[in-house]
Protein backbone atom coordinates (compact mmCIF):
# COMPACT_ATOMS: atom_id res chain seq x y z
CA UNK A 1 0.00 0.00 0.00
CA UNK A 2 3.10 2.36 0.71
CA UNK A 3 4.28 1.84 -2.55
CA UNK A 4 1.10 2.97 -4.26
CA UNK A 5 0.69 5.79 -2.08
CA UNK A 6 4.34 6.83 -3.11
CA UNK A 7 3.65 6.15 -6.75
CA UNK A 8 0.05 8.09 -7.08
CA UNK A 9 1.62 11.29 -4.70
CA UNK A 10 4.34 11.23 -7.87
CA UNK A 11 2.55 11.14 -10.34
CA UNK A 12 0.24 13.61 -9.30
CA UNK A 13 2.81 16.34 -8.41
CA UNK A 14 4.55 15.54 -12.01
CA UNK A 15 0.86 15.87 -13.67
CA UNK A 16 1.01 19.30 -11.79
CA UNK A 17 4.48 20.69 -12.52
CA UNK A 18 3.90 19.82 -16.13
CA UNK A 19 0.06 21.35 -16.24
CA UNK A 20 1.92 24.79 -14.88
CA UNK A 21 4.83 24.63 -17.13
CA UNK A 22 2.13 24.60 -20.11
CA UNK A 23 0.22 27.49 -18.96
CA UNK A 24 3.35 29.73 -17.82
CA UNK A 25 4.24 28.54 -21.59
CA UNK A 26 1.01 29.85 -22.94
CA UNK A 27 0.63 32.92 -20.85
CA UNK A 28 4.30 33.83 -22.14
CA UNK A 29 3.59 33.14 -25.75
CA UNK A 30 0.48 35.07 -25.38
CA UNK A 31 2.40 38.15 -23.46
CA UNK A 32 4.23 38.41 -26.92
CA UNK A 33 1.30 38.42 -28.99
CA UNK A 34 -0.94 40.62 -27.58
CA UNK A 35 -0.34 43.87 -25.87
CA UNK A 36 -2.87 43.74 -23.30
CA UNK A 37 -2.20 40.33 -21.92
CA UNK A 38 1.90 41.58 -21.19
CA UNK A 39 0.39 44.79 -19.31
CA UNK A 40 -1.86 42.75 -17.39
CA UNK A 41 1.17 40.24 -16.43
CA UNK A 42 3.02 42.68 -15.59
CA UNK A 43 0.70 44.92 -13.35
CA UNK A 44 0.38 41.56 -11.28
CA UNK A 45 3.89 41.14 -11.35
CA UNK A 46 4.68 45.07 -10.00
CA UNK A 47 1.58 44.33 -7.70
CA UNK A 48 3.91 41.42 -6.20
CA UNK A 49 7.53 42.61 -6.59
CA UNK A 50 6.85 46.40 -6.38
CA UNK A 51 9.54 48.01 -8.50
CA UNK A 52 11.82 44.88 -8.35
CA UNK A 53 9.20 43.51 -10.24
CA UNK A 54 8.78 45.77 -13.07
CA UNK A 55 12.72 45.52 -13.29
CA UNK A 56 12.99 41.44 -13.23
CA UNK A 57 9.75 40.40 -15.50
CA UNK A 58 10.95 36.98 -16.33
CA UNK A 59 12.27 35.91 -12.88
CA UNK A 60 9.73 37.52 -10.76
CA UNK A 61 7.32 35.41 -13.07
CA UNK A 62 8.81 32.26 -12.77
CA UNK A 63 8.66 32.79 -8.88
CA UNK A 64 5.28 33.18 -9.31
CA UNK A 65 5.31 30.08 -11.00
CA UNK A 66 7.25 28.15 -8.29
CA UNK A 67 5.17 29.82 -5.39
CA UNK A 68 1.78 28.47 -7.37
CA UNK A 69 3.31 25.09 -7.24
CA UNK A 70 4.44 25.03 -4.37
CA UNK A 71 0.86 25.57 -3.02
CA UNK A 72 -0.20 22.23 -4.77
CA UNK A 73 2.60 20.48 -3.55
CA UNK A 74 1.71 21.29 0.07
CA UNK A 75 -2.24 21.03 -0.64
CA UNK A 76 -1.21 17.56 -1.90
CA UNK A 77 0.93 16.82 0.87
CA UNK A 78 -1.86 17.48 3.06
CA UNK A 79 -4.55 15.77 1.06
CA UNK A 80 -2.60 12.13 0.64
CA UNK A 81 -1.44 12.40 4.66
CA UNK A 82 -4.99 12.91 5.40
CA UNK A 83 -6.05 9.72 2.58
CA UNK A 84 -3.31 7.84 3.79
CA UNK A 85 -4.09 7.94 7.88
CA UNK A 86 -7.16 7.44 7.25
CA UNK A 87 -6.83 4.29 5.34
CA UNK A 88 -4.42 3.42 8.45
CA UNK A 89 -6.86 3.70 10.47
CA UNK A 90 -9.15 1.50 8.65
CA UNK A 91 -6.34 -0.89 8.19
CA UNK A 92 -6.32 -1.03 11.98
CA UNK A 93 -9.60 -1.03 12.26
CA UNK A 94 -10.34 -4.08 10.39
CA UNK A 95 -7.05 -5.76 11.69
CA UNK A 96 -9.20 -6.92 14.59
CA UNK A 97 -12.14 -8.07 12.63
CA UNK A 98 -10.36 -10.52 10.74
CA UNK A 99 -10.50 -12.37 14.07
CA UNK A 100 -13.76 -11.55 14.86
CA UNK A 101 -17.31 -12.61 12.76
CA UNK A 102 -19.48 -9.61 13.92
CA UNK A 103 -17.18 -6.93 12.96
CA UNK A 104 -17.09 -6.54 9.29
CA UNK A 105 -13.73 -5.16 7.06
CA UNK A 106 -14.19 -1.37 6.82
CA UNK A 107 -15.23 -0.07 2.92
CA UNK A 108 -11.82 1.41 1.34
CA UNK A 109 -12.38 3.90 -1.23
CA UNK A 110 -11.74 2.76 -4.76
CA UNK A 111 -7.92 3.50 -4.94
CA UNK A 112 -7.30 1.37 -1.92
CA UNK A 113 -9.92 -1.57 -2.90
CA UNK A 114 -6.92 -3.91 -3.40
CA UNK A 115 -6.42 -3.53 0.48
CA UNK A 116 -9.73 -4.28 1.05
CA UNK A 117 -10.05 -7.53 -0.79
CA UNK A 118 -7.02 -8.90 0.86
CA UNK A 119 -8.22 -8.01 3.80
CA UNK A 120 -11.50 -9.81 3.21
CA UNK A 121 -9.26 -13.02 1.78
CA UNK A 122 -7.31 -13.30 4.81
CA UNK A 123 -10.39 -13.00 7.04
CA UNK A 124 -11.80 -15.66 4.93
CA UNK A 125 -8.94 -17.72 5.49
CA UNK A 126 -8.43 -17.24 8.94
CA UNK A 127 -12.32 -18.38 9.60
CA UNK A 128 -11.42 -21.22 6.97
CA UNK A 129 -8.09 -22.52 8.96
CA UNK A 130 -10.52 -21.85 12.25
CA UNK A 131 -12.89 -24.17 11.18
CA UNK A 132 -10.94 -26.96 10.54
CA UNK A 133 -8.98 -26.73 13.59
CA UNK A 134 -12.35 -26.93 15.48
CA UNK A 135 -13.56 -30.15 13.19
CA UNK A 136 -10.07 -31.74 13.86
CA UNK A 137 -10.69 -31.45 17.50
CA UNK A 138 -13.71 -32.18 17.80
CA UNK A 139 -13.17 -35.73 15.83
CA UNK A 140 -9.84 -36.19 17.92
CA UNK A 141 -12.41 -35.77 21.10
CA UNK A 142 -14.75 -38.23 19.77
CA UNK A 143 -12.32 -40.38 18.48
CA UNK A 144 -10.83 -40.17 22.54
CA UNK A 145 -13.86 -40.71 23.75
CA UNK A 146 -14.51 -43.74 22.03
CA UNK A 147 -11.07 -45.36 22.10
CA UNK A 148 -11.64 -44.86 25.81
CA UNK A 149 -14.98 -46.46 25.84
CA UNK A 150 -13.64 -49.33 23.87
CA UNK A 151 -10.83 -50.25 26.35
CA UNK A 152 -12.93 -51.05 28.90
CA UNK A 153 -14.20 -54.21 26.39
CA UNK A 154 -11.30 -56.03 25.93
CA UNK A 155 -10.01 -54.91 29.65
CA UNK A 156 -13.06 -56.31 31.18
CA UNK A 157 -12.67 -59.44 29.14
CA UNK A 158 -9.11 -60.21 30.26
CA UNK A 159 -10.41 -59.48 33.63
CA UNK A 160 -13.47 -61.91 33.77
CA UNK A 161 -11.08 -64.63 31.91
CA UNK A 162 -8.82 -64.42 33.88
CA UNK A 163 -10.64 -64.69 37.08
CA UNK A 164 -12.19 -67.56 36.26
CA UNK A 165 -8.96 -69.50 35.69
CA UNK A 166 -7.86 -68.44 39.16
CA UNK A 167 -11.17 -68.96 40.87
CA UNK A 168 -11.28 -72.64 38.91
CA UNK A 169 -8.32 -74.05 38.61
CA UNK A 170 -10.11 -77.25 38.46
CA UNK A 171 -11.23 -76.73 34.90
CA UNK A 172 -10.52 -79.15 32.19
CA UNK A 173 -7.40 -78.45 30.00
CA UNK A 174 -9.29 -77.34 27.16
CA UNK A 175 -11.09 -75.40 28.57
CA UNK A 176 -8.39 -73.52 30.03
CA UNK A 177 -6.76 -73.28 26.53
CA UNK A 178 -10.01 -71.50 25.17
CA UNK A 179 -10.36 -69.34 28.05
CA UNK A 180 -6.71 -68.16 27.91
CA UNK A 181 -7.32 -67.76 24.35
CA UNK A 182 -9.38 -65.48 24.47
CA UNK A 183 -7.72 -63.51 27.36
CA UNK A 184 -4.90 -63.53 25.37
CA UNK A 185 -6.64 -62.41 22.16
CA UNK A 186 -8.35 -59.50 23.99
CA UNK A 187 -5.10 -58.20 25.26
CA UNK A 188 -3.70 -57.89 22.14
CA UNK A 189 -6.71 -55.65 21.26
CA UNK A 190 -6.32 -53.50 24.09
CA UNK A 191 -2.31 -53.26 23.09
CA UNK A 192 -3.40 -52.19 19.87
CA UNK A 193 -5.84 -49.00 21.09
CA UNK A 194 -3.38 -48.33 24.00
CA UNK A 195 -1.02 -47.88 20.67
CA UNK A 196 -3.75 -45.92 19.21
CA UNK A 197 -3.68 -43.39 21.90
CA UNK A 198 0.17 -43.11 21.87
CA UNK A 199 -0.26 -42.40 18.03
CA UNK A 200 -2.98 -39.97 18.21
CA UNK A 201 -0.22 -37.99 20.75
CA UNK A 202 2.49 -38.63 18.50
CA UNK A 203 0.79 -37.04 16.18
CA UNK A 204 0.07 -33.52 17.32
CA UNK A 205 3.07 -33.40 19.76
CA UNK A 206 6.04 -34.38 17.34
CA UNK A 207 7.31 -32.98 13.86
CA UNK A 208 8.50 -35.82 11.92
CA UNK A 209 11.46 -35.86 10.64
CA UNK A 210 13.44 -37.36 8.08
CA UNK A 211 17.36 -39.27 8.83
CA UNK A 212 18.12 -40.91 5.48
CA UNK A 213 20.04 -44.09 5.23
CA UNK A 214 20.71 -46.94 2.68
CA UNK A 215 17.98 -49.00 2.57
CA UNK A 216 17.74 -52.78 0.54
CA UNK A 217 13.69 -52.60 -0.53
CA UNK A 218 13.60 -56.22 -1.30
CA UNK A 219 14.89 -57.24 1.99
CA UNK A 220 12.86 -54.72 3.91
CA UNK A 221 9.14 -55.87 2.44
CA UNK A 222 10.33 -59.59 2.68
CA UNK A 223 10.97 -59.21 6.43
CA UNK A 224 7.79 -57.30 6.85
CA UNK A 225 6.34 -59.68 5.22
CA UNK A 226 7.69 -62.38 7.39
CA UNK A 227 6.79 -60.81 10.77
CA UNK A 228 3.50 -60.37 9.75
CA UNK A 229 2.58 -63.99 9.89
CA UNK A 230 0.87 -64.94 12.87
CA UNK A 231 -1.28 -61.66 11.92
CA UNK A 232 -1.53 -63.27 8.39
CA UNK A 233 -2.73 -66.60 9.75
CA UNK A 234 -5.24 -65.05 12.27
CA UNK A 235 -7.55 -64.12 8.89
CA UNK A 236 -5.96 -67.11 7.04
CA UNK A 237 -4.57 -65.02 4.40
CA UNK A 238 -1.14 -64.97 2.47
CA UNK A 239 1.86 -62.73 1.17
CA UNK A 240 3.14 -62.92 -1.80
CA UNK A 241 6.19 -60.21 -2.57
CA UNK A 242 7.05 -59.45 -6.34
CA UNK A 243 10.22 -57.33 -6.04
CA UNK A 244 11.94 -58.38 -10.28
CA UNK A 245 15.25 -55.88 -8.96
CA UNK A 246 17.33 -55.26 -6.38
CA UNK A 247 16.43 -51.96 -5.58
CA UNK A 248 18.94 -50.30 -3.07
CA UNK A 249 17.70 -46.22 -2.54
CA UNK A 250 18.30 -43.41 -0.07
CA UNK A 251 15.92 -42.89 2.56
CA UNK A 252 14.57 -42.53 6.15
CA UNK A 253 13.99 -46.25 7.29
CA UNK A 254 12.30 -45.87 9.53
CA UNK A 255 9.59 -43.71 8.37
CA UNK A 256 9.32 -45.87 5.75
CA UNK A 257 9.10 -48.91 7.15
CA UNK A 258 6.46 -47.41 9.53
CA UNK A 259 4.20 -46.33 6.27
CA UNK A 260 4.60 -50.09 5.25
CA UNK A 261 3.41 -51.47 7.94
CA UNK A 262 0.57 -49.03 8.35
CA UNK A 263 -0.34 -50.39 4.70
CA UNK A 264 -0.09 -54.08 5.31
CA UNK A 265 -1.92 -53.47 9.08
CA UNK A 266 -4.65 -51.81 6.59
CA UNK A 267 -4.68 -54.55 4.04
CA UNK A 268 -4.75 -57.25 7.02
CA UNK A 269 -8.15 -55.33 8.38
CA UNK A 270 -9.74 -55.52 5.47
CA UNK A 271 -9.14 -58.31 3.29
CA UNK A 272 -11.45 -60.98 3.04
CA UNK A 273 -10.21 -64.00 4.63
CA UNK A 274 -8.30 -67.00 2.71
CA UNK A 275 -7.48 -64.18 0.28
CA UNK A 276 -4.07 -63.29 -1.21
CA UNK A 277 -2.31 -59.57 -0.43
CA UNK A 278 0.29 -58.80 -2.87
CA UNK A 279 3.43 -56.51 -2.74
CA UNK A 280 5.12 -55.43 -5.62
CA UNK A 281 7.71 -53.14 -6.12
CA UNK A 282 9.85 -51.36 -9.45
CA UNK A 283 11.76 -48.93 -10.75
CA UNK A 284 9.74 -46.65 -13.47
CA UNK A 285 11.30 -43.07 -14.75
CA UNK A 286 13.42 -42.84 -11.87
CA UNK A 287 10.68 -43.22 -9.27
CA UNK A 288 10.61 -46.12 -7.16
CA UNK A 289 7.03 -47.36 -6.82
CA UNK A 290 5.28 -49.86 -4.47
CA UNK A 291 2.31 -51.41 -4.73
CA UNK A 292 0.12 -53.42 -2.07
CA UNK A 293 -3.14 -54.81 -3.07
CA UNK A 294 -5.50 -56.73 -1.18
CA UNK A 295 -8.91 -58.42 -1.97
CA UNK A 296 -11.80 -56.42 -0.27
CA UNK A 297 -15.20 -54.94 -0.22
CA UNK A 298 -15.09 -52.13 -2.94
CA UNK A 299 -14.00 -48.25 -1.38
CA UNK A 300 -16.75 -45.84 -2.58
CA UNK A 301 -15.11 -42.98 -4.55
CA UNK A 302 -16.41 -40.33 -1.58
CA UNK A 303 -14.47 -42.45 0.98
CA UNK A 304 -12.00 -43.36 -1.50
CA UNK A 305 -10.57 -39.48 -1.36
CA UNK A 306 -10.78 -38.73 2.19
CA UNK A 307 -8.86 -42.21 3.10
CA UNK A 308 -5.97 -40.09 4.08
CA UNK A 309 -7.53 -37.27 6.12
CA UNK A 310 -6.54 -36.92 9.73
CA UNK A 311 -8.40 -39.01 12.39
CA UNK A 312 -11.00 -40.80 9.28
CA UNK A 313 -12.15 -43.99 9.77
CA UNK A 314 -13.56 -46.35 6.39
CA UNK A 315 -15.26 -48.24 9.09
CA UNK A 316 -17.30 -45.80 11.53
CA UNK A 317 -18.19 -48.12 13.97
CA UNK A 318 -16.23 -47.72 16.75
CA UNK A 319 -17.31 -51.23 18.40
CA UNK A 320 -15.34 -52.57 15.50
CA UNK A 321 -11.95 -54.84 15.50
CA UNK A 322 -10.74 -53.19 12.77
CA UNK A 323 -11.86 -49.21 13.70
CA UNK A 324 -8.55 -47.70 14.27
CA UNK A 325 -7.47 -44.11 15.11
CA UNK A 326 -7.53 -43.06 11.39
CA UNK A 327 -3.95 -41.53 11.79
CA UNK A 328 -2.26 -44.49 9.60
CA UNK A 329 -2.57 -43.35 6.75
CA UNK A 330 -2.51 -39.57 7.55
CA UNK A 331 0.87 -40.11 8.68
CA UNK A 332 1.82 -42.80 6.08
CA UNK A 333 0.85 -39.60 3.51
CA UNK A 334 3.21 -36.97 5.65
CA UNK A 335 6.06 -39.30 5.69
CA UNK A 336 5.76 -40.11 1.73
CA UNK A 337 5.16 -36.41 1.04
CA UNK A 338 8.31 -35.30 2.98
CA UNK A 339 10.32 -37.39 0.76
CA UNK A 340 9.04 -35.76 -1.78
CA UNK A 341 6.46 -39.01 -3.28
CA UNK A 342 2.77 -39.37 -3.51
CA UNK A 343 0.86 -41.92 -1.77
CA UNK A 344 -2.15 -42.98 -3.68
CA UNK A 345 -5.69 -45.32 -3.00
CA UNK A 346 -7.66 -46.95 -5.85
CA UNK A 347 -10.52 -49.39 -5.60
CA UNK A 348 -12.34 -51.80 -7.78
CA UNK A 349 -14.55 -54.86 -6.79
CA UNK A 350 -11.78 -57.02 -7.90
CA UNK A 351 -9.26 -55.34 -5.15
CA UNK A 352 -7.79 -52.66 -3.92
CA UNK A 353 -4.68 -51.03 -4.50
CA UNK A 354 -2.16 -48.79 -2.40
CA UNK A 355 0.38 -47.08 -4.04
CA UNK A 356 3.41 -45.80 -2.78
CA UNK A 357 5.40 -43.41 -5.26
CA UNK A 358 9.08 -42.09 -4.26
CA UNK A 359 11.96 -40.65 -5.97
CA UNK A 360 14.40 -43.02 -6.58
CA UNK A 361 18.04 -41.69 -5.60
CA UNK A 362 20.45 -44.39 -5.79
CA UNK A 363 22.13 -45.44 -2.48
CA UNK A 364 25.31 -45.72 -3.83
CA UNK A 365 25.56 -42.39 -5.05
CA UNK A 366 23.93 -40.80 -2.25
CA UNK A 367 26.70 -42.08 -0.18
CA UNK A 368 29.48 -40.25 -2.63
CA UNK A 369 27.22 -36.93 -1.91
CA UNK A 370 28.17 -37.12 1.33
CA UNK A 371 31.33 -37.82 1.65
CA UNK A 372 31.99 -34.71 -0.48
CA UNK A 373 30.25 -33.34 2.12
CA UNK A 374 32.27 -34.02 4.68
Amino acid sequence: MSTKIVKDFLRFNLFAAALLLFLYALAYLAARQYDFVYYAMKNIIVDIFGNYGEKNLVPCSLYILLGVYLVFFLLSCLGYSISTLSNFNKTWLSLSAITTDDIQIKKFSKKFSDVEIALKDIKHDVFKNQQLASQAESKKNDLVMYLAHDLKTPLTSVIGYLSLLDECPELPVSQKAKYTGIALEKAYRLEQLINEFFEITRFDLNEITLQNNRIDLGLMLSQMAEEFYPMFKAKNLSCETDIREKIVMFADADKIARVFDNLLKNAVSYSYENSVILVGARIKNGYVIIKFRNRCDEIPKENLDRLFEKFYRLDSSRASSTGGSGLGLAISKQIVELHGGVIRAKSSPEHTDFVVILPYRDASLAEIESGYED
